[in-house]
């Protein structure tokens, strides 16, 4: 019997996009926990939410953030929760993902899960909004579950009712964290250009494969075979 390929997805920029509520939201929330405005610092995609609270107030030299952490994330869960019922017009679904969602939710041969920086409650939440099955994924590693993002991939693997191996998953992101995570775990990785990164630029990090959109699935179901075939990579 073949083995199950385990396709991960990552959330911002991939799945969904929130139209600036996730970033505004990071700095009302930021602000509020340290009772002060703080400096604009450029975010780098990919982070994980802990990630961006601290380098949010490393630009204004403090470095206390997860002393802090606990007081930050209830108000940025609250805040965006909040957000996005109030804009949901403007969340939009990337192009060729509820097609995609909805063929693999059919197959017995892969297991659909997700693998984000994203808090579990906030990335539960834009799926709520955005119109997303969050039944669809079975397993998920989110950023409560890793202080980086490669570690991500093992939190996954034990969330697998069968033991598997990194070969068997295919990471499916829009930014070079991605790539990176796959390659320090030795996952393949499908990087697609609908976040804040273009073709040419994730084309130069060498991922297994890279397309415009999850509208072109044929890359996807030639990593699907090699996922389910290979031992290793």
């Amino acid at each position: 019997m073949t083995r199950p390929a385990v396709l991960l997805f990552d959330v911002d920029g991939t799945l969904l996009i929130t139209s600036g509520a996730t970033t505004r939201c990071i700095w009302k929330a930021a602000e509020m926990t340290v009772g002060r405005e703080l400096p604009r610092v450029p975010f780098t995609s990919g982070r994980l939410d802990q990630q961006l609270f601290a380098d949010a107030l490393a630009g204004a030299n403090i470095s206390n953030a997860g002393d802090l952490l606990p007081r930050y994330k209830e108000t940025y869960l609250r805040l965006l929760d909040a957000e996005l019922s109030a804009r949901r017009d403007q969340i939009k679904i990337m192009p060729g993902v509820p097609a995609l969602l909805e063929r693999l939710s059919s197959r017995d041969d892969v297991i659909v899960g997700l693998l984000t920086g994203n808090f579990h409650d906030s990335t539960m939440a834009k799926l709520k909004y955005a119109g997303i099955d969050a039944s669809v994924f079975k397993i998920g590693a989110f950023a409560e579950d890793a202080d980086q993002r490669p570690v991500l991939v093992a939190a996954a693997l034990r969330q697998l009712a069968q033991p598997a191996s990194p070969a068997q998953l295919i990471i499916i992101g829009d930014t070079p964290r991605d790539i990176e995570a796959a390659r320090h775990s030795g996952t393949y990785v499908l990087s697609v250009a609908t976040g804040s990164y273009s073709l040419e630029e994730l084309q130069a990090e060498n991922p297994d494969a890279a397309v415009a959109t999850l509208e072109e699935t044929a890359p996807l179901e030639t990593l699907i075979h090699l996922a389910q075939n290979s031992t290793h990579i």
